[in-house]
């Protein structure tokens, strides 16, 4: 049984993880690993028994069998803290596949005989699945084990064996029975002695220079049967039953963390005047990119080792977690090698046997640093090749197994209003009545908005203390995802939620709760602030202020009935007023946008206000302003979540029913592919929203600002990509206005630019200037 961490402080276990790391390593293998030497099996084996006294040996073993009995959080801590420090990284399958195997599937004498063996590394294993003919493709092995008495005779070849030049014993898929229906019956597992009569084991030299995998031939091997695991001829179920819990960490969060460090590390003095090389946009974009990938990975990497802790199987999110992990060391190691330059090309032979050259043949032995790269560019074909997880994927999602057409579960509370407003949405806003509306030249349907109200959709936001809700960010996401994937023209956002933010952080404004409860009440509000052309300025006088200049697109301003305008001031900063949007010396021209939503440029011909219109001062309206723009980002980011997730709905459909050349086109790989990597953007921007959702309050500000503009690129990329080819994959009917996908590719496309477009939030990312956190 797993521990929980309701009681763990991760923080004090962290600390100790990482003190205690940092005081045991030996010198000799620190200084080797800092080199990018190859791991030696003398190293392996010394590191592994000061683990092993700490009884860090096996972080994934239950305390029955000798492990420390942490829970899934601990074992996170614990992996990056090792993988962050100068330890030698190496796989032990004995203790991450083969161990738990025979935990679960083996007798209880098996488990007395090789588990503390494992432990102890007085034996190492190696995996023997593949065979040249039978890769990826298990099922199709040749390897036979014919039963004479009591044992078997074990006759093939097995092949790409990791680490096989250190093992002593091997796990072993065998065929137990030629004549068996399905080819993945008659299949059984074996435990077999690398030292036995018949077994021979052929190195091959790897890409990078050393030994990592090996071909094990078996001519006539007798294995007992007590070294069976699990029945005769069911290993095919027994293969596949390693658990999410144990692929989630193939996700390898702990080593992009890492990886994301030593690339920062590796920039430093490289560039010209020994400048690091982030300060070259082109290095810095990528590395900013990569590390917005790392950490939509770990956003989605937790909730699936909360939902483990729970007793849940999220097996799809594996194969997702799989993927990016992956993908995402491949191409942080890529960047590395941009980034060495000819460094790279320097080989070193002494590194493959684990010490580095004197002199160093590159300087700080950097040029090793392409051993390791060529390594983990295979990492995207063991344990499930990414194409296989591809196909694992498509096949859930035009099964319908995935949150596009299954969403999570919700709170109560945010059920209650999640149904109800879909309840609306259904039976009153769907594409037709949309249309409806469209055509008779409206941007908002009042009806709509009225049940919006009382639904008490816009007391939400309001703090209890202003008779509202007292809803917060995590309350809000549903709602907005729901608009989204509705297309809703009504500007909730811009005339509501925005305005609503500002008016909340005016405590001194004299009509700040009248405006509240305009708001409220379904009243339309809109935030005047883009500064283009004549910025707005304000000039007080005797009788009041004085306000002249023009605001463009202002969302929601054809409909407003008053206005939030922010303005220069005469002697230095800014100020937000509050004014009618029909005062006679305001000329407004309304507009629609591509996508059909209202909008409206505002020109002030000396606007007088009285001095009650002040909302708020110089001294606080950056802070306001900022504080309702970052509010407003994230709802907008939830709103592109939802219209994305309706789009990829839409167009999965279509591809399950239009057919051509005799097939439907959700059949062709390629297709499917292209779906997939949609999905997974799609996911990126969720985890991403909840990342911001989750430390809205409990992180610093400029954690928040980070995860802000994160979560903003990712929905601006994800939501343009899904936009333009979910159009190109509906064909010619596509581009057509009477199909739905096309306004959502208008909405995506437009939403990615409102608010800054995601070169501006990778741009502002990258200015905050912090590691990943």
């Amino acid at each position: 049984m797993l521990m929980t961490t309701t009681t763990t402080d991760l923080e004090a276990f962290r600390l100790e993880t990482r003190q205690t790391l940092e005081a045991v390593l030996p010198p000799d293998i620190r200084a080797a690993v800092q080199a990018h030497c190859l791991v030696t099996r003398d190293q392996a084996e010394r590191w592994h028994r000061i683990l092993h006294d700490h009884g860090w040996a096996a972080p994934g073993w239950p305390r029955e069998h000798g492990g420390p009995g942490w829970s899934l959080a601990q074992q996170a801590v614990f992996k990056e803290e090792l993988a962050a420090c100068d330890a030698p990284r190496y796989e032990n399958l004995g203790l991450d596949t083969i161990g738990p195997t025979i935990m679960r599937h083996g007798t209880p004498a098996q488990q007395t005989r090789f588990l503390p063996r494992i432990l102890s590394f007085e034996d190492f294993w190696a995996q023997g699945y593949s065979e040249p003919d039978a890769g990826s493709d298990l099922a199709s092995l040749r390897t036979t084990a014919r039963r004479e008495g009591d044992h078997y005779i074990l006759n093939g070849t097995k092949i790409w064996q990791s680490y096989g030049h250190w093992a002593n014993w091997v796990l072993v898929l065998v065929r137990t029975n030629p004549e068996a229906a399905r080819r993945q019956d008659g299949i059984s597992m074996l435990l077999v002695d690398m030292e036995s009569e018949g077994v021979t084991v052929r190195p091959i030299r790897f890409m990078h220079g050393g030994v990592l995998h090996v071909q094990i031939f078996f001519d006539n091997v007798r294995v007992p049967v007590e070294n069976r695991i699990g029945e005769e001829n069911a290993g095919w179920s027994v293969s596949r039953g390693l658990l999410v819990t144990e692929r989630l960490f193939v996700a390898r969060v702990a080593e992009c963390k890492a990886e994301l460090t030593s690339t920062r590390r590796i920039a430093e003095g490289r560039g010209p005047g020994g400048a690091s090389l982030l300060e070259q946009d082109v290095y810095a974009r990528r590395l900013a990119e990569l590390e917005i990938g790392v950490r939509a990975l770990e956003a989605a990497w937790w909730p699936a080792i909360t939902a483990v802790e729970k007793g849940q199987e999220p097996a799809l999110a594996a194969s997702l977690l799989k993927l990016q992990g992956n993908e995402m060391l491949q191409a942080l190691q890529q960047l590395q090698l941009d980034m060495i330059g000819s460094d790279a090309l320097v080989f070193d032979p002494s590194a493959t046997e684990g010490a580095p050259s004197e002199p160093p043949l590159s300087p700080g032995h950097i040029g090793n640093l392409s051993m390791h790269i060529w390594r983990y560019r295979g990492i995207t074909l063991g344990g499930g090749t990414s194409e296989i997880q591809r196909s694992i994927i498509g096949k859930a999602i035009f099964e319908g197994r995935t949150d596009i057409e299954q969403p999570p579960t919700l709170a109560a509370q945010q059920a209650m209003l999640d149904d109800g407003l879909r309840r609306v949405l259904a039976d009153n806003y769907g594409f037709e009545r949309r249309s409806k509306i469209l055509d008779a030249d409206n941007t908002t349907d009042a009806s709509l908005y009225s049940q919006f109200g009382e639904l008490g959709l816009f007391s939400l936001m309001v703090p209890e203390r202003d008779n509202g809700f007292g809803g917060g960010l995590s309350d809000l996401a549903p709602v907005m995802s729901a608009l989204g994937e509705f297309l809703v023209l009504d500007p909730v956002l811009w005339a509501h939620l925005l305005p609503l933010q500002l008016l909340l952080d005016a405590p001194d404004f004299p009509a700040r709760s009248a405006a509240i409860q305009a708001l409220t009440e379904g009243r339309h509000i809109a935030f005047a602030h883009d500064e283009r052309d004549t910025p707005v300025q304000a000039r007080h006088s005797s009788d009041g202020w004085r306000l002249s200049g023009h605001k463009r697109l202002v969302m929601g301003g054809d409909c407003a009935d008053r206005l939030l305008v922010s303005a220069r001031l005469e002697g230095g900063g800014r100020a937000l007023f509050d004014c009618p949007a029909e005062h006679t010396s305001i000329k407004r021209q309304a507009y629609r946008l591509h996508d059909r939503r209202g909008a409206a440029d505002f020109a002030f011909t000396d606007v007088r206000l009285p001095d009650d219109a002040l909302v708020a001062g110089p001294e606080r309206t950056d802070t306001i302003i900022d504080e309702a723009l970052a509010l407003a980002t994230v709802a907008l980011c939830a709103e592109t979540v939802g219209a994305m997730r309706q789009a990829l709905a839409i167009t999965i459909e279509y591809l399950r029913t239009r057919k051509q050349f005799g097939r439907t086109l959700f059949e062709y790989q390629a297709l499917q592919h292209r779906m997939v990597e949609h999905y997974r953007s799609w996911s990126h921007a969720r985890a991403l929203l909840d990342n911001v959702i989750a430390g809205w309050n409990s992180v610093s500000p400029e954690e928040r600002s980070k995860r802000i503009s994160a979560s903003k690129w990712m929905t601006g990329r994800a939501g343009r990509l899904i936009a333009l080819d979910t159009l190109q994959l509906h064909g010619a009917i596509g581009f057509q206005d009477e199909t739905a996908i096309s306004h959502y590719a208008r909405r995506l496309v437009a939403n990615d630019i409102l608010l800054g477009d995601a070169t501006a939030h990778l741009s502002r990312f990258i200015s905050l200037h912090t590691p990943c956190a």
